[in-house]
């Protein structure tokens, strides 16, 4: 403020005021505004917004924002228009000297006009394959129990291996191929002890981005996924907590404003079955400490000056549990303690500037970090600690309402390091793993890594009816020395009122997994893999309420990491994905919500040249889902939700063979495996039910809800299990009818 006010009195002093004829400058305010889409929580991107009587116009970004700033105080009207969204005329909002006026725009989807000839500003062509859960979808999706990234499960694109893991297999690819972002930040891992409730807390998130495949070039770092998780940027309620508590876990939210122009919220949850159950003693051993977990998330904004949006998030998560295994079915190599430890912590410094109506700049500085600690035995151990620095920085000009330019930069710093002994992890379809004959390997390795990537990407609206998007993306990943070119693109034609056809195509790289280039257990000399995603999307508004989609992609696999007798690993593998999927969403207000969704799918592998392709291990052929929530009453909802998927492949065990172990010279077998996924699982299917009632009082509400989850008790099968010669078969399942009540309370 004093260089300001030192600045100002020089101005004066060598300028000379005129006693009379001028006045100083009027007092300006700015006008910011969310542009989405009346009756569904989700953002309009590349809106127009127009001051009636001027030739200003702003276009809204990703998430729907614009803003127009320096307007000298007074009234405006203003216009909003979209493709396929009716055209908003006589939008009136009042500019404050010095004040910010913040607009809420809902834009109406329509398809075809009889009446009227409407004409609307074009915009550039939208991201392929993205699909959108705003913040009220995932708490209303049956079966979830109000988990953001389970609701996901209930997406045409996404599978599921069992009810037990919340790894998402998304178009006939494993959840290797995925990127989770949290606020731009990546996450360590997106599920607590892999799948028991996600790693975030539902209520600070306000939508969920996932991108299946063909996305454009913005993406990139080693995935053909991407789960992009928004949380809340803004605060018009004044302070508000709310706490939860379910039949796992506890958790609160607090929330508030910073002054006029900022925000913040903080949320944290715990489970609690440890802190109720000290040990506990079975036949192989004690549970010394019960599996816990813990996370919690921190993020503060503020509207800094006129031009410049900055904002600060942490977040962290952490599990764990110990055992006693001293049972005499115990292996000498793990009989005694057993301890199991993970956790990440993630954060950064956002800006997003805009240096203009036409340029918009968000820079990045980030940092992630993710440890794993296991102990099991007298030998065996694992530590890893994995910190990852990332600056990057986004730039979006828009020439013309038609016509868009994207750029950015990444650089990323990963100094990694991993000790202990262990033996080599598996890989997918190695079905005759088997860790009693590996070697046992001591080693301490750290290991440096550093990503360069660049991407350039122009949005135009060519005609009318077509709008084309040409993306290049190039990345540089010193572990394996390479730099790879990715040219991305699609094709957008408006083919009806209403209706739109999409074609699209991309490339992507993946480095192999970390412990895969290990000097001691890997192959430090593998290359990174590809993959070639050809998309077609035929959308189609069938009514303001009814949204259709249908989809088809394939997706060609090349030097795909697999074992190899010699090297440990090699990029032999090949393989392919394939499929068609069909969605249909129907939504009247927020009274009823519900949508009916279908996959076919294939995807196979061949894991080296002389053998023949085989299932991969997540196929699943069919996957029809049926879902529906109403609002009874205001206060009383309730929910269904059924899923019918085909039974994953597993590979059956046609006999053994019999061996001595040397250490002891105790007898034991070894299974005898049939070509690999060669047999399938029986169908998997099952019905969910929710039910739930607020309660509303002058200052605070309360919410109870209760969940069914496999109402019909369907017995869905998880696996096989053996006898130690495996003669003898038996089966495992997974979760039974299950009553799930969670309690909700806001303030």
């Amino acid at each position: 403020m004093k260089k300001f006010s030192i600045c100002f009195l020089f101005i004066l002093s060598i300028y000379p005021i005129p006693a009379f004829g001028q006045q100083l400058p009027a007092p300006t305010g700015e006008i910011y505004g969310i542009v989405s889409q009346k009756d569904i929580e989700q953002r309009v991107e590349s809106a127009q917004i127009r001051i009636v009587g001027t030739n200003q116009f702003a276009t809204t970004d990703p998430n729907g924002e614009f803003r127009f700033r320096d307007l000298p105080a007074g009234d405006y009207t203003l216009t909003a228009s979209a493709t396929d969204y009716r055209l908003l005329t006589g939008i009136a909002v009042t500019v404050k000297p010095g004040e910010t006026t913040e607009l809420n725009i809902a834009l109406e989807r329509v398809t075809v006009l009889l009446d009227e000839v409407e004409v609307t500003e074009e915009r550039a062509a939208a991201p392929v394959g993205k699909q959108t859960l705003g913040a009220s979808e995932i708490k209303r999706v049956p079966g979830a129990v109000g988990d953001a990234l389970r609701a996901l499960q209930s997406l045409p694109s996404v599978g599921v291996a069992n009810d037990f893991s919340g790894a998402l297999y998304i178009r006939g690819g494993s959840d290797d191929d995925n990127l989770y972002y949290f606020d731009r930040v990546p996450i360590g891992y997106p599920y607590h002890f892999g799948g028991i409730v996600s790693s975030l807390s539902s209520e600070v998130i306000e939508r969920i981005d996932v991108y299946a495949g063909g996305y454009g070039a913005e993406f990139g770092v080693g995935s053909q996924a991407v789960i992009d998780i928004y949380s809340r940027n803004k605060n018009t309620d004044g302070f508000r907590t709310k706490l939860n508590l379910n039949v796992l876990y506890s958790e609160g939210l607090l929330e508030g404003r910073i002054g006029d122009h900022g925000y913040w919220y903080a949320a944290g949850r715990r489970s609690y079955i440890d802190l109720f159950l000290g040990s506990l003693v079975f036949d192989s051993g004690e549970i010394t400490a019960f599996p816990r977990f813990w996370d919690y998330q921190v993020k503060g904004g503020y509207d800094f000056g006129e031009k410049h949006q900055l904002s600060m998030n942490l977040f962290a998560s952490g599990d764990g549990f110990a055992l006693k295994l001293d049972g005499e079915d115990i292996d000498e190599d793990i009989r005694g303690n057993v301890s199991f430890g993970s956790g990440f912590e993630g954060g950064g410094i956002h800006l997003r500037s805009f240096f203009s109506d036409r340029l918009t700049s968000i820079l990045s500085l980030t940092r992630s970090y993710f440890e794993f600690d296991v102990n099991a035995g007298p030998e065996l151990s694992l530590t890893i600690d994995a910190p990852q620095y990332v600056l990057r920085e986004d730039l979006i000009y828009t020439l013309t309402p038609e016509h868009q330019l994207e750029s950015g930069v990444i650089l990323g710093f990963e100094p990694g390091r991993a000790t202990g002994r262990f033996f080599r992890t598996p890989v997918e379809g190695e079905v005759d793993y088997d860790p009693d004959n590996l070697e046992e390997q001591s080693f301490d390795e750290s290991v440096f890594g550093q990503r360069t990537e660049i991407y350039l990407q122009d949005r135009y609206r060519v005609l009318p009816f077509l709008s084309v998007v040409l993306g290049l993306r190039a990345d540089y990943f010193s572990r394996v020395n390479e730099l790879s070119i990715q040219p991305r693109g699609s094709i957008l034609l408006d083919i009806m009122e209403g209706s739109q056809l999409q074609l699209s195509y991309g490339s992507y790289y993946q480095e192999p997994q970390p412990a895969q280039l290990s000097e001691t257990l890997g192959n430090p000399n593998l290359g990174t893999s590809q993959a070639d995603h050809y998309v077609l999307e035929f959308t189609r508004q069938v009514s303001p309420s009814t949204e259709f989609k249908f989809a088809g992609y394939y997706k060609d696999l090349q030097n795909l990491v697999t074992t190899d007798d010699d090297v440990v690993y090699l990029n032999q593998g090949v393989g392919f994905a394939q499929g068609t999927e069909v969605f249909l969403r129907h939504r009247v207000g927020d009274r009823f919500l519900g949508w009916g969704a279908y996959a076919y799918g294939l995807s196979k592998r061949r894991d080296r040249p002389s053998e023949p392709y085989r299932y991969y291990s997540f196929d699943q052929t069919h996957v029809a889902t049926l879902a529906a929530t109403y609002r009874l009453t205001p206060t009383w909802e309730i929910g269904l939700k059924w899923q019918y998927r085909t039974g994953n492949p597993y590979t059956p065990i046609e006999g053994a063979t019999e061996r001595t172990d040397p250490r002891n010279g105790e007898v034991s077998y070894r299974p005898i495996y049939a070509e690999t996924n060669s047999g399938r699982l029986p169908p998997y299917h099952r019905l969910d039910m929710r039910l739930s009632k607020a309660f509303l009082f002058n200052s605070w509400e309360m919410s109870l809800f209760l969940e069914l989850l496999n109402a019909y008790n369907r017995g869905n099968l998880l696996d096989y299990s053996y006898n130690d010669d495996y003669t003898e078969q038996s089966e495992i399942y997974q979760f039974p009818i299950i009553p799930y009540l969670g309690i909700t309370t806001e303030f």
